[in-house]
């Protein structure tokens, strides 16, 4: 037996709400954009039927005729999961098709040919991003539809069995919760209450003397919020002035600390439990996790702990400034509570983020972290840091696997995500040698990546390579190269100047072969391929490559600067800021068709625009020094008789200089 969607078939809902009418609605997009539409054939029926029998977000789908499918659903999201499931496996719509524009050659009629259909629960209960760092997304503007790039990632997320997103309150999140997504609290607030100080103007913030107020404020919240699809977040007060006495908790043992943390936070989850006795409840916070590991805090069984990542995809302490002590940060065994990780696929401190490309360590680590920590009991929620969504495709797509199946194989997933979204020009799919060639260069990406550490995790995103650039040259422009630069001590230590820069040129230095070979290898491997692929893998390969050479030329200029040599520092620096020129045109080359007002590099912390301005105001310091005071010098050696007599503009005389260098290695 089959049934035949068309773009004609009946929908029969048992119940109506904004989720389920929004799942339908996005199932006859997914119809109108695969399916022709054709009178020739009857159209069929589909009934939903909820059933409560079920477990929660479950689904089965029969066939009782040619002509007639029944849906059962346990709730909203079981319904919306099982509409996905027919437009990925009948109609082939993938879950990143709109971010990987998914080219469709429509057809008559499709066919499920599977009689029967259950689904299958997730490893992970809770499954979720948050978008800190996605300026991209965040900014995205498009006039017709603003919430158009929002109710992507959302409908991305739900196709790749997503059910929570971390963000706070407002459009997008209320966007969400129409989607039927879960609605993680931010945290800046706990229980999204009001802040101290504007709620309860002049009292004293600390919780000892105003326990009633924050109880009551706490309450409030749970009250205005209860209707809603939250997921709670307890912790400390990020807005709204200190809850404890900072001192004197540095100064208290760890008993103590535990107990005066252990107070607020339980009187946080009372006032949750007092109207919501069975509602999600979390905490993240690092240091009420190490005072729990130490036995100096208690909290009840239910609430799912949150065990972070260090931004680079290892359950380890994050850095804090140059101190980095990698503290572990899993249990070191399985507890009684509930547990859950954040786990960033996209990550933005300011060091060595990846706001442009995907994460820089290996997914093999990513996956090997993941399945520890739900060996250790994250298996109640997995939050992953999504950035802007489409630089991170690839990663996402690879960790939504492993939410749904922690034993899910990577390898397998790496062939076939690139069979899926990469195809011939045509539309016909690439031959396995083809497919071995796009498999050999987008594996290789994440061993190509600069380490500025000798832990595997400790490879740089492009943030890396434009701050470490826009603070040298400021340092070097405003003559504080005597000392360290602040900007570097993280990693180069609080070195002299010189020293940090030997440093940095030799993590980008040695960098630079493999990037060499492996963007040589995507480009090969892109000829039979669409656009795609230069928009994806070979782009960001391009991009990390200029990166990486503008900041050894960067470093070389240092070195000729030093010894007098300000024409050759000229062209060095010079190129420097060409290398991250051409970076940025490799992404405004992403931005074509529906992405045209997407890529805005000057709203990402790695920000390249700023980057090409500052190395370009670099280069008066060297021509000063060597072409000063008439600034005509370096022009007549390149042009002779030719040259004009007014002094010409740094562009222009870079580029006579770099063609007469050119000539004379001829």
């Amino acid at each position: 037996m089959e049934f035949l969607l068309t773009c004609g078939v009946e929908i029969s809902p048992q119940w109506t709400s904004e989720p389920l009418r929004r799942g339908i609605a996005r199932f006859r997009r997914d119809l109108q954009m695969t399916l022709n539409q054709g009178d020739l054939i009857p159209a069929g029926r589909i009934q939903l039927c909820l059933v409560r029998s079920l477990g929660p977000e479950q689904y089965s789908i029969d066939l009782q005729s040619s002509e007639s499918m029944i849906i059962r659903a346990a709730d909203d999201l079981g319904a919306v999961y099982a509409l996905l499931h027919l437009s990925r496996t009948a109609l082939g719509v993938t879950p990143f098709w709109f971010w990987n524009d998914q080219q469709f050659e429509r057809k008559e009629l499709a066919a499920v040919t599977q009689e029967h259909i259950v689904s299958k629960a997730a490893s992970v209960a809770l499954r979720g991003w948050s978008f800190e760092g996605g300026q991209l997304l965040e900014g995205w503007n498009i006039p017709e539809t603003p919430t158009l790039g929002w109710e992507m990632a959302f409908e991305a997320l739900l196709r790749c069995g997503g059910n929570f997103v971390c963000l706070p309150q407002g459009k997008p999140a209320a966007l969400a919760e129409a989607m039927g997504l879960w609605r993680m609290q931010d945290g800046a607030c706990p229980l999204d209450a009001a802040p101290f100080d504007r709620a309860v103007p002049g009292k004293s913030s600390l919780y000892a003397d105003s326990a009633d107020d924050y109880a009551r404020l706490w309450a409030e919240a749970v009250d205005r919020h209860k209707q809603e699809k939250i997921i709670w977040r307890m912790g400390l007060p990020a807005r709204g002035g200190d809850i404890l006495d900072g001192r004197e908790l540095a100064a208290a043992t760890l008993p103590r600390r535990g107990a005066q943390i252990g107070r607020v936070l339980r009187a946080q989850y009372d006032a949750v439990r007092a109207q919501l006795p069975t509602a999600p409840i979390c905490l993240m916070d690092s240091d009420c996790a190490a005072l729990e590991r130490a036995g100096a805090l208690s909290l009840p069984d239910d609430i799912i702990r949150i065990w972070q990542d260090n931004g680079y995809g290892k359950f380890v302490s994050a850095r804090q400034g140059s101190r980095d002590p990698r503290t572990p940060q899993l249990p070191p065994e399985p507890g009684p509570g509930r547990g859950g990780v954040c786990f960033h696929a996209a990550y933005s401190d300011g060091e060595a983020g990846n706001c442009l490309t995907m994460r820089p360590a290996a997914m093999d680590l990513a996956a090997r972290e993941l399945c520890d920590a739900f060996e250790k009991g994250a298996r109640a929620m997995w939050l992953i840091g999504a950035g802007s969504v489409k630089p991170h495709v690839y990663p996402l797509d690879a960790l939504a696997a492993l939410w749904r199946n922690v034993d899910a194989d990577l390898n397998a997933h790496r062939t076939g995500y690139l069979r899926t979204y990469y195809r011939a020009p045509d539309g016909w799919a690439l031959q396995n040698r083809q497919l071995d060639d796009l498999d050999t260069c987008l594996k290789s990406w994440f061993e190509a990546t600069a380490a500025f550490g000798p832990w595997p995790d400790q490879r740089a995103g492009e943030q890396f390579m434009a701050v470490a650039a826009r603070a040298v040259a400021t340092a070097w422009l405003s003559g504080r190269t005597r000392s360290s630069v602040p900007e570097l001590r993280w990693a180069a230590g609080d070195e002299p100047f010189a020293e940090q820069l030997d440093w940095l040129r030799g993590v980008c230095a040695d960098a630079l072969p493999g990037f060499d070979t492996l963007v040589s290898g995507c480009e090969y491997a892109a000829r039979p391929t669409t656009r795609l692929w230069a928009d994806t893998v070979l782009g960001q390969a391009k991009l990390y490559r200029y990166c990486l050479g503008a900041v050894v030329d960067l470093c070389d200029g240092w070195q000729q600067w030093t010894a007098g040599e300000y024409r050759a520092c000229f062209l060095k620096v010079g190129r420097a800021a060409a290398g991250f020129e051409a970076a940025r045109r490799v992404v405004r080359d992403f931005a074509h068709g529906r992405w045209a007002n997407f890529y805005r590099q000057e709203e990402t912390q790695t920000d390249l625009a700023r980057t090409v301005w500052v190395l370009s105001g670099l280069t008066a310091l060297p021509r000063a020094a060597g072409d000063g005071p008439d600034y005509t010098g370096w022009q007549r050696e390149a042009l002779g008789p030719d040259a004009p007599a007014s002094a010409m503009r740094d562009e222009a005389l870079l580029a006579i200089l770099e063609r007469a260098d050119a000539q004379k290695r001829q």
